[in-house]
């Protein structure tokens, strides 16, 4: 991500953004495909001043509106039979009264059947977000093979021992399987080492703890050639590169609806030979990309 600041004059009014604007920490303001009403709207982020991710890749609609779970009818109680959610498991929460493109990441502290469900107060920049009682949430997680979205109200806010909310237990939760290998959307930078040594900066658009799809200069290489990946993940705290060897197994023009730079082909790649510790740093990726609704 490669946050600057933009000029009030280049935002564009009473039209859909195509790119997402962030305050100074790094925070949404404004999400892709929203409109600024009016240039008054902006002025009370003069102070501030707003931000755009230069390396984002313009786009006119945000890509995690997870449509799928809109179809599926909510038929089952949290936790489902045979499933047990993990305690300290990272959850996924959004405002529903307020910003819906923004998410925010707290972890499961427990839950009582038919009570209520715990779960960490989400901190922004070190400080608990200010909530209040009563504010609907919407809560979604991964666990076991699934991907799980429920409702629930406020019912408490605590600040001992520490920072965490009671939430209604859910009346409904919404389900959806996840794929053998699932794959998430992504959107960010990689230098790829082709066969004979050339370096290529290029994209990652979907991910897989299996493979990947980028785009990349049709000079890349072809169907069977070895290439190395290296790349930045941060999850949470931590962070860490990944140097990943990936066999081609096609290439051709970008799918139809797919932002990409004029000249690029799309690449689908396979990892080659992942170790253990790499590949649980490629699940946590995809999964968290899933959990904030950003499934391929």
């Amino acid at each position: 991500m490669n946050l600057q600041p933009i000029p009030i004059e280049d935002i564009p009014i009473s039209r859909p953004l195509p790119w997402r604007l962030y305050d100074r920490n790094g925070y949404i303001v404004f999400a892709r495909g929203e409109m600024v009403a009016s240039r008054e709207q902006l002025e009370s982020f003069l102070v501030e001043g707003l931000l755009r991710d230069f390396d984002a890749l313009p786009q006119t609609h945000e890509t995690g509106d997870w449509i799928e779970f809109k179809q599926i009818a909510p038929d089952r109680i949290f936790p489902p039979p045979g499933i047990k959610p993990q305690i300290a498991e990272r959850v996924q929460l959004r405002l529903l009264n307020r910003n819906l493109r923004t998410y925010y990441s707290a972890r499961l502290i427990g839950y009582i059947n038919d009570l209520s469900i715990l779960v960490t107060t989400p901190m922004v920049s070190g400080t608990p977000l200010i909530l209040a009682e009563g504010e609907l949430v919407e809560v979604r997680m991964v666990t076991g093979s699934n991907i799980y979205a429920l409702q629930a109200s406020i019912q408490r806010l605590c600040i001992s021992p520490a920072h965490y909310l009671h939430l209604d237990y859910p009346a409904e939760v919404r389900v959806q399987k996840l794929r053998k290998s699932p794959w998430a959307k992504v959107n960010f930078g990689v230098t790829v080492t082709d066969a004979q040594g050339a370096r290529e900066a290029a994209r990652l658009v979907n991910i897989s703890p299996d493979g990947a799809q980028l785009h990349a200069p049709p000079t890349l290489g072809k169907p069977g050639e070895v290439l190395h990946l290296s790349f930045h993940i941060t999850l949470d705290e931590l962070k860490t590169t990944l140097n990943l060897a990936a066999t081609i197994l096609h290439a051709h023009a970008p799918q139809a609806g797919r932002e990409a730079e004029t000249g690029m082909m799309e690449y689908g790649i396979a990892f080659n030979n992942v170790n253990a510790a790499d590949a649980l740093w490629l699940k946590g990726l995809v999964y968290r990309h899933i959990a904030e609704g950003y499934l391929a």
